[in-house]
């Protein structure tokens, strides 16, 4: 088979097909390593799908394939994906299975290969370790789990999640806040010092913020440091900083200025006041001060004002020189540019080193804090996602124990998968790549052919905050095809540009927008252009642009009535979702797509709006949806918690049970649909209150009054403090939720999506329960401080209209994108944040930089402020990529912006690009809610084919009647027996091991030492354990031996008396039975009995047992020192005990008699209940 990149030409798309075959049986053929460059839509799952089954059928162990993914979604859809075929071939008839194998491996399988496929489903679930497709995270946790000596990691730790994980940093945040108070460091505290005088107290919060953001990387760079021989030698060699360079060093060489020697200046101060201009003059001025100046701070602050405006601009060169003073004294204007180019270097050099030492005191503060952080985590025995990463690519390089791993591992992995390749960070692919290591190398423990696999795009890397980057896609694959040809095997590179998603006129529009050379920026590290073929050919596809909206430039008006977070009706954002939500109406329903061959009605789940962040606009257009006709909709995405109003409500409960005066607490709780009281009702209670009279204070007064308005309130809410003190947190909001029909309420006025919400927060209350501090106070402070995320899956086929960013979209596809441009750029400067990390092309790594205001700005962070505004564009072009390939039928591109043009937003890129292709687009008019609007239109003419609809039995459930059963009541549970109490003090659990013999220093009759009496009892019962094993002549021996050891401390008579009485008891003729090979000790025993018609249940332990020639013999110990003479004298709680032993085991043993023995070990004594005693002991129980 040939792996020819070579595209096919023309666009017959049965040649594409066959083409796009080939190219998958090559990226799945099990004997080479493939690297495969997919574009959207074009089935990279269903080749990795392939390749693992291909695997499997040339005889691949399951264990040994390793397949990492990169979200647990993609994982379990593939592992889905993997078994459900193999599930099928275990019950498909011979021939179809020949079909299957012989389309996936291109030749007629024999009998022996149709049997080896039947059998993958079982070998697959049934071996050990079994098919490993799990995220490179799971992996990683795998691992350490497996090696955690050599890893030097906790064998039982466990893995944080982003909550908990906030949870520790916030802990370390508190610890280091709290230092300088409590510890004497001189040096956190200087630094403390630097950074509050350069940065102010809400500098240092955003400090703290960034470097709990950039810790891994600071942490790498600490790490880096300490082997060059410390942070401040390494920071100033990145930043070009000379050793013993200082501030003061640097001030001295401000002044004199070379280029303008005491005579030239005072030339040129002389001409200035005789033939320059007022500006010019003003310079002159500021010079002759900095002459005179002698503290070489106010005289920097004079020559910057020469050279540089208010707003740190540099001055025109006509303000520094007049051209009368050029015509006068020509040398004077190149004396002054060189000055100011002078001024100009030592400027950004003087900067840069005010950074460095203001990056130095950032770095101390990061330290300490990454130094707590780690800390808590080692005393808690965890780690987070990326330690996972981290320690692992540490483990597999290390030389003293990296080899022992590797050849560990060499033995159970052959072939390694890769999933989204361009989305792999760089310690993510170091793992990878060492993982491979001896593949290709010759050295593998092996002899057999081992590959590696990687698919993905370029063009859809989009997660450049998580570290990845879309050139290190080909780089690998270069790296990779160099191994692999080192090894002498075989190595395929593969591309699959053919989408099954999307119709021609979707892609086509796709590919004319990246067509244009500044929109294809950053989408291929080579440039390769964008070509698209869709396998879907007559299949009806549009694409429609919608004018943007823009603001108008009016005069601010404040509705005060109007709530603080609305979004006005005026307002382009609102404009825009109410003219979505019309268009989402009149296709629902009505409108038709292509499914599966034939035409069906659209439905609410077929539609996918995207956005590029998470804003107001979501919330609006969730209203307008609602608004219309109540369309489903399945709202944000991922939002915090603590944003939802029902949570913000269940907050507002909580605060106030926890403080009654708490007035705005209780008037938004008032307000919610928990009471559903109006404006007015407020308005009512809050104005006519006396002065200082709490609210709570004024509404049980009124409830008084008027007790069918406030009554019903006043009773929940004193209901509501009662549960709230005797429940826990998480069982009193499932009550208010549940019981007191709070979720009913807010289903009514928020709909279904609300559902979620609160499932995630009483989620997050038993969470709290088990992992916080008990009770609500501590439940509100750290809900309000963690504030946690909720990420909502989106399916489906939950036929909701789905509205998620573009992000959050990856992987995903629908049939009709609405993609909103909110009219952002692609990069905002004053986003950027304070402190980062910096690249190197010298090698080093990369560099903290700490940039608190613009005074420290320099030449070096402007080149990367400047490198990361690259980066955003380039990303912001691989994102609209991204979303304009979810689309499969239709995609409407639509926006809104504020008064001022944003520029090249996406929008106006793809405006652009469609009006370059007259013959496919065309000025369109579109209907909307407020009246008609333009926009374009973009078909491809001539192409459309004819479509069946579905039939009605396919698209309408039958109406019918629910089966009976649905409507009859659950049958009441059967009740538990209740515990056998005696003694009225609960449940009984019979589990006596020996009496315990206290002696008391008041009564001095006892001779025995106290000592002695409290383990003559557990020293019987263990040797009567044990010496049953033991042959019977050499028992006295074995129990002298224990005794001297056990009871070395006794008189040598108290030790003899102790062997003699065991002796005794294990020659005992009734006891021969329960002592032999039959016998059994410490039988734990359950179950339940009759007593006085009553059920009860009971557990113990039952202290020698033996079942012998139908027979069930039971044996009692008691160690009581007054030994009765008979049955009828042994305690009522003895004689009970061995009752309610037999009656529970009598359903076990029907046929059989049972023996019952109480032994007195003090005499040796055995005393047999018979069936009378026994019976009346029972009788004679009393229940509570």
């Amino acid at each position: 088979m040939s792996d020819d990149l070579v595209l096919p030409s023309g666009e017959d798309p049965a040649i594409w097909l066959d083409w796009t075959t080939r190219q998958q049986a090559v990226a799945s053929d099990p004997g080479r390593s493939a690297w495969v460059s997919a574009n959207a839509g074009s089935g990279k799952t269903h080749v990795l799908t392939q390749r693992v089954i291909r695997l499997l059928l040339a005889g691949a162990r399951p264990s040994s394939i390793l397949c990492l993914t990169y979200t647990k979604a993609a994982a379990s859809e593939m592992s889905n994906r993997v078994f459900s075929r193999l599930a099928e071939w275990a019950t498909l008839p011979d021939e179809a299975l020949a079909d299957r194998l012989q389309a996936i491996e291109h030749s007629r399988p024999d009998r022996a290969k149709l049997a080896q496929a039947r059998r993958l489903f079982a070998s697959a679930l049934e071996t050990p370790g079994g098919l490993k497709i799990q995220t490179i995270h799971a992996f990683c946790e795998a691992l350490l789990h497996q090696f955690p000596l050599e890893a030097n990691v906790a064998g039982h730790f466990t893995v944080l999640d982003d909550r908990a994980a906030y949870a520790v940093l916030a802990e370390a945040r508190r610890m280091l806040l709290t230092a300088t108070s409590s510890e004497d460091d001189a040096v956190l505290a200087e630094a403390f010092s630097q950074v509050l005088s350069i940065a102010d107290e809400s500098g240092l919060e955003a400090l703290l913020g960034d470097l709990v953001a950039n810790r891994h990387s600071i942490r790498a760079f600490r790490r880096a440091a300490d082997r060059a021989g410390g942070a401040e030698g390494l920071l100033r060699r990145g930043l070009g900083l000379a050793e013993g360079e200082t501030e003061e060093s640097l001030l001295a060489g401000f002044w004199p200025l070379p280029s303008l020697p005491g005579p030239t200046l005072t030339e040129y101060i002389l001409l200035a006041r005789d033939k320059g201009g007022k500006t010019v003059q003003e310079v002159a001025d500021l010079l002759e001060a900095a002459a005179h100046e002698r503290d070489p701070r106010r005289r920097l602050d004079l020559v910057d004002s020469v050279f540089f405006t208010k707003a740190s601009k540099p001055k025109a060169d006509t303000s520094l020189i007049a051209a009368a003073m050029t015509k006068a004294a020509p040398h004077l204007r190149d004396a002054m540019f060189e000055a100011r180019d002078h001024f100009v270097g030592l400027r950004d050099r003087l900067r840069l080193h005010r950074m460095f030492r203001a990056t130095m005191a950032a770095l101390t503060l990061a330290g300490r804090l990454d130094d707590d952080y780690e800390e808590l985590k080692k005393k808690r025995s965890q780690l987070d996602f990326e330690d996972l990463i981290v320690r692992t690519a540490e483990l597999l390089l290390r030389s003293d124990v990296g080899p022992w791993v590797h050849y560990k591992l060499d033995q159970g992995i052959d072939h390694i998968l890769v999933d989204e390749a361009q989305d792999t960070s760089p310690v993510q692919w170091s793992v990878i790549r060492s993982l491979r290591e001896d593949f290709f190398s010759g050295e593998s423990a092996r002899n057999l052919n081992r590959t590696f696999f990687a698919v993905g795009d370029e063009k859809q890397s989009i997660y450049s905050f998580q570290g990845a980057r879309p050139e290190r896609f080909s780089e690998e694959a270069s790296i990779t095809s160099r191994a692999v040809a080192a090894g002498s095997q075989t190595f395929s590179a593969v591309r699959l540009p053919l989408s099954f998603r999307s119709t021609l006129a979707v892609l086509s529009a796709v590919d004319q927008v990246f067509s244009v050379a500044k929109n294809a920026r950053g989408l291929s590290a080579g440039g390769d252009s964008v070509v698209h073929m869709s396998s879907r050919i007559g299949h009806p596809g549009t694409v429609d642009l919608w004018t943007m909206i823009a603001a108008e430039q009016s005069e601010k008006t404040e509705d005060w009535t109007a709530p603080f977070d609305s979004t006005p009706e005026s307002a382009p954002s609102a404009i825009l979702a109410r003219r979505i939500a019309h268009a989402v109406e009149q296709m629902v329903g009505r409108d038709t797509i292509i499914e599966k061959g034939k035409r069906r009605p659209i439905r609410a789940g077929d539609i996918l709006v995207l956005v590029r962040k998470r804003d107001s606009f979501v919330n609006a257009l969730t209203r307008a949806l609602k608004r219309r006709n109540n369309i489903p909709v399945a709202g944000a995405d991922r939002l915090k918690l603590t944003s939802h109003i029902a949570v913000q409500d269940l907050l507002s409960l909580g605060r106030f049970l926890l403080l009654a005066a708490d007035d705005l607490s209780l008037a938004a709780l008032m307000k919610s649909p928990l009471f559903d009281h109006s404006e007015e009702d407020l308005f009512d209670l809050a104005a006519n209150r006396a002065e200082g009279m709490s609210l709570w204070a004024r509404l049980q007064s009124v409830a008084d009054e008027m007790p069918s308005r406030f009554g019903g309130t006043v009773n929940r809410l004193r209901d509501f403090r009662t549960l709230s003190q005797t429940l826990p947190v998480h069982d009193f909001y499932a009550r208010v939720l549940g019981m007191h029909g709070g979720r009913r309420a807010y289903l009514a006025r928020l709909g279904s999506e609300v559902s979620d919400i609160l499932d995630e927060f009483l989620s997050f209350a038993l969470a709290f329960e088990t992992a916080g501090l008990p009770g609500l106070q501590a439940f509100v402070s750290t809900l309000e401080s963690e504030a946690p995320e909720v990420k909502r899956e989106q399916d489906k086929d939950r036929d909701e209209v789905r509205i998620m960013t573009v992000h959050a979209s990856k992987g995903l596809e629908a049939p009709i994108v609405f993609l909103v441009d909110g009219g952002g750029k692609p990069f905002n400067h004053s986003h950027l944040a304070k402190f980062r990390m910096i690249e190197t092309t010298d090698g080093l790594p990369s560099l903290p930089i700490w940039v608190p205001n613009k005074g420290l700005a320099n030449s070096l962070t402007e080149a990367d402020v400047e490198r990361r505004r690259q980066m955003a564009e380039e990303e912001y072009r691989r994102l609209l990529y991204v979303a304009m390939t979810r689309a499969a039928d239709r995609l409407v591109i639509c926006g809104y912006r504020g008064v001022r043009e944003p520029g090249d937003v996406w929008h106006r890129m793809i405006e652009e690009a469609l009006r370059g292709r007259t013959d496919y687009c065309s000025e369109a008019s579109f209907s909307g809610p407020d009246g008609p609007f333009d926009g374009l239109s973009w078909r491809l003419p001539g192409l459309e084919k004819e479509f069946l609809a579905e039939s009605a039995a396919e698209t309408e459930v039958p109406d019918g009647d629910l089966p009976e059963a649905l409507l009859r009541p659950l049958a009441a549970s059967p009740g538990l027996p209740r515990p056998l109490s005696p003694s009225g003090a609960g449940a009984m659990v019979i589990d006596e091991a020996d009496e315990a013999l206290v002696a008391s220093p008041l009564f001095g009759g006892d001779s025995e030492g106290a000592g002695i009496a409290l383990q003559k009892g557990r020293l019987i019962h263990r040797m009567l354990q044990i010496l049953p094993q033991i042959a019977p002549g050499e028992r006295l021996t074995a129990a002298r031996r224990y005794a001297a050891r056990a009871a070395r401390f006794w008189p040598a008579t108290e030790r003899e008396a102790l062997v003699a009485t065991v002796i005794g008891v294990l020659g005992h003729p009734d006891l021969v039975p329960v002592f032999s090979a039959h016998g059994q000790a410490e039988v734990s025993v359950m179950g339940s009995f009759v007593l006085n018609g009553e059920e009860r249940a009971v557990s113990g332990r039952i202290d020698r047992m033996a079942v012998v020639d139908g027979r069930v013999v039971l044996v009692d110990y008691k160690t009581n020192r007054m030994t009765p003479a008979n049955a009828a004298e042994a305690p009522l709680s003895h004689r009970a005990q061995l009752a309610i032993y037999r009656e529970i085991l009598r359903p076990l043993y029907p046929d059989s008699l049972f023996d019952c023995l109480l032994v007195y070990t003090e005499t040796g004594r055995v005393i047999a209940l018979d069936e009378d005693t026994l019976s009346h002991s029972l009788a004679a129980l009393k229940t509570s």
